[in-house]
């Protein structure tokens, strides 16, 4: 196929025509915005592009997506400072990622008019970037179906990308990396970076997003997931908020757990009569994990809520959820789940990195393909582990701050009790918990761990009993070798 340069093309998702327009390819797209301010702008390096898989990924107008090669600069270097799961995406598939190829994409008009104008380098592939990094965290849906590219990559652009997305002291970090895994010294890169700004466009996206719904829908049908422990009063309170929802649930799904082997069931008011089915399970072994594999295991609906057993929801919660089901057009959604004085920032829904198992609503297609990760139970990071299976699954988590729940951090029962681990009697603790370290080498690249590492060598200065650089070093590395030696036998 024959290959254009700077080349911008104008999408009209109706009519698939195209116009082509100036050399510089971002103040383009912002030009094309203007003149066409209800379409879909793209760009593209191909003759002929082909648009039809694109426009059956854009579920609504926020949203950015792009194919092709993924920008050498930025893979090179960003793991080693960006913690999330937007960077390990998985090649030739479809992926919610701000990393975006130069060769094809599109967004729409109405994100890049609410933009209006960003500073241009004339690298295409660096202004993308950037644009789609900033706009993400402030609520873009940013997708992407990416190959590797083996090029060379451009030290200096990935320290001046880093000095504009991030702040100023993850400069001096990833010169540390450098040196530190690689035993390189890009001191060049590395001042010249120091004296970038970085790029804080703030983008209001709220209007976009509040946009009608044009699908009108029958009320979802789903079931509700709930492990409990040691909550009568509390999970009572649960199940009264659920039943006087105005979309009530199919069916209830209470995991009750006890270790008392001579234990029964305290919940008596199970057999009351309720607007919905409860369905009970009684068991002796305790864990989260386990208890709601189990429950998943009970759902029949096409929607499944994972909740907690010490939350409290408005009459209206279910509904909130199901406007934003339709217009977010998404399969896992997390809600803000918010302790009593609380409040949050956010206003826009946008792409998480988290996870949260007791306050997010699923798709069955998403239940029959993810279970919580046993190695985990009794630990921490299950709820996040089972965002990254998600991600892996071919879907996303959106987390939506508008919808809104009282966490009680009810201070009884729950399933943090205190546990006696193989290590916990070592002379030296591990760094960081064995579990961490599990879910890190399961689901992050090399890279990303070695980052985390060094990271937790600053956060732990002082802390191990030494003060002095390298006997600090000496404790940390054999608190550190400890994790990974437990995380293994998880």
């Amino acid at each position: 196929m024959h290959l254009l340069t700077n080349t911008v093309h104008f999408i009209d998702v109706k009519k698939a025509d195209s116009i082509t327009l100036g050399k510089n390819q971002l103040s383009s797209l912002f030009k094309l915005a203007q003149a066409f301010p209800d379409q879909w702008i793209g760009w593209s390096t191909a003759e002929n592009p082909i648009w039809e898989e694109f426009t059956s990924q854009a579920q609504n107008n926020y949203t950015m997506l792009s194919a092709g090669a993924a920008p050498a600069f930025i893979c090179s270097v960003i793991d080693y400072i960006e913690d999330s799961p937007f960077i390990n995406y998985s090649p030739n598939q479809w992926y919610p990622t701000w990393i975006m190829s130069a060769d094809q994409g599109m967004t729409h008009a109405s994100i890049l008019n609410e933009i209006q104008a960003l500073p241009s380098t004339q690298n295409f592939e660096y202004d993308i970037n950037l644009l789609a990094r900033v706009i993400q965290k402030q609520g873009v849906f940013c997708y992407a179906k990416l190959n590797k590219k083996d090029v060379i990559a451009s030290t200096q652009l990935a320290y001046r990308f880093v000095a504009q997305t991030q702040k100023k002291r993850w400069v001096p970090f990833l010169f540390l990396c450098h040196v530190r895994y690689e035993k390189r010294f890009p001191l060049y890169a590395f001042a010249k970076a120091l004296f970038k700004k970085q790029q804080d466009k703030k983008v209001d996206l709220l209007a976009i997003q509040q946009t009608e719904p044009s699908q009108k829908k029958e009320a979802i049908n789903y079931d509700v997931v709930i492990p409990t422990m040691g909550r009568k009063q509390y999970l009572f309170d649960v199940l009264t908020d659920l039943s006087n929802q105005e979309i009530k649930p199919n069916q209830v799904i209470i995991v009750e757990q006890n270790a008392d082997p001579e234990s029964n069931s305290e919940l008596d008011y199970i057999f009351d009569d309720w607007s919905f089915t409860i369905n009970h399970l009684f068991t002796h072994q305790t864990g989260a994990c386990n208890a709601r594999n189990i429950s998943l295991g009970k759902t029949t609906a096409d929607w499944i809520l994972l909740f907690d057993d010490d939350v409290r929801v408005p009459v209206d919660f279910m509904a909130q959820l199901q406007h934003t089901l339709i217009s977010t057009k998404v399969k896992a959604i997390t809600v803000a789940c918010l302790q009593k004085g609380e409040k949050e920032t956010q206003q826009t829904v946008k792409q998480w990195p988290y996870f949260g198992s007791g306050c997010s609503l699923v798709h069955r297609e998403i239940v029959d393909r993810c279970k919580f990760d046993k190695a985990l139970e009794h630990g921490y990071g299950e709820d996040v582990d089972f965002g990254m299976q998600i991600r892996r699954a071919g879907y996303d988590v959106i987390y939506a701050p508008q919808i809104q729940i009282l966490h009680l951090k009810a201070p009884v029962g729950g399933f943090r009790e205190k546990r006696i681990f193989p290590w916990s009697t070592d002379n030296i603790q591990p760094k960081p918990s064995p579990h961490i370290m599990y879910f890190r080498k399961k689901n992050y690249s090399e890279n990303q761990l070695k980052g985390y590492k060094l990271v937790q060598w600053f956060k732990n200065y002082g802390k191990l009993g030494s003060f002095l650089p390298w006997g600090h070093n000496k404790l940390f590395n054999k608190a550190w070798e400890s994790s990974k030696k437990y995380a293994n036998s998880l």
